[in-house]
C-alpha cells in the first residue's frame, strides 16, 4: 500500500476512513495491488488451517478489497465446497454452495450474491471462514465496514476464522466491545500470523 501517515486515532469510524482512502489510492497502481493480493491468497492456500478445511467461506471482493479469486480456484481444484454470504434484511448472513462465479448475482451494498437455489451450508469444525476487513490489530481484531454481519455470524461458529489483510494494515490495538469477534488467523503479503 502507498506510504500515508499512520492511522488518525482509536475512533472507529475515523480508522474506516483512512483505510478505505488508503484502499482506494492503491487501485492508482493496480498491478502491485494485484501483486500483494496474490501473495496473500497464496500464504493462505499453502496453511495448515486451510489444507485441513473441507469448507471455504469466502467473500466476493469488491474492487479495493482483497481477491479471493485464487482461494476459489485452489477450493475447488481441492475439491473443497465453497460457499459465499448472502445478507437478510435481519442484519444476519449465512453461506451457500457455488460451483462458479456463474452462481453469483449482484445483491445488498453492490456485493455479488449466490443466486437463489444455492445450497445452504451449515459450517462445522472443519469450515475455514475467510473474512474481510480494512485492518487488523496484533491480537486478531478486524476493523470491518461497520455492519456487524461477520461478527454475528461467528457467534458461535465452529470453525476457523482468517482475516485477509495488508501487512501495513496491522495496528498494534483495536478499540473492541463484546460484540467484536477476534480472528484465528491473519493472513498478510508478508506473514501470517497465529492467534492462540
Amino acid at each position: 500500500m502507498s506510504a500515508m501517515k499512520k492511522p488518525p486515532s482509536q475512533d472507529k469510524q475515523a480508522l474506516r476512513k483512512f483505510f478505505v482512502q488508503k484502499r482506494r489510492a492503491m487501485l492508482n497502481d493496480i498491478q502491485r495491488k494485484r501483486a500483494l493480493d496474490m501473495e496473500i491468497q497464496s500464504r493462505l492456500i499453502v496453511s495448515p488451517e486451510y489444507r485441513a478445511a473441507d469448507t471455504l467461506l469466502l467473500y466476493a471482493a469488491r474492487d479495493f478489497e482483497i481477491s479471493t479469486s485464487a482461494i476459489m480456484t485452489a477450493a475447488m481444484a481441492n475439491n473443497k465446497t465453497v460457499a459465499m454470504p448472502r445478507c437478510g434484511d435481519d442484519g444476519e448472513m449465512s453461506f451457500y454452495r457455488i460451483s462458479s462465479y456463474a452462481d453469483l448475482l449482484p445483491g445488498r451494498y453492490g456485493i455479488s450474491e449466490p443466486r437463489e437455489g444455492c445450497e445452504l451450508i451449515e459450517p462445522d469444525d472443519h469450515t475455514l471462514c475467510v473474512c474481510p476487513c480494512l485492518c487488523t490489530d496484533m491480537r486478531g481484531y478486524r476493523l470491518g465496514f461497520g455492519a456487524g454481519y461477520y461478527d454475528r455470524f461467528l457467534t458461535g461458529f465452529p470453525g476457523t476464522c482468517a482475516a485477509l489483510c495488508y501487512s501495513d494494515a496491522m495496528i498494534p490495538e483495536l478499540v473492541c466491545d463484546d460484540n467484536d469477534i477476534p480472528m484465528k488467523l491473519i493472513v498478510t503479503d508478508s506473514y501470517i500470523r497465529h492467534i492462540y
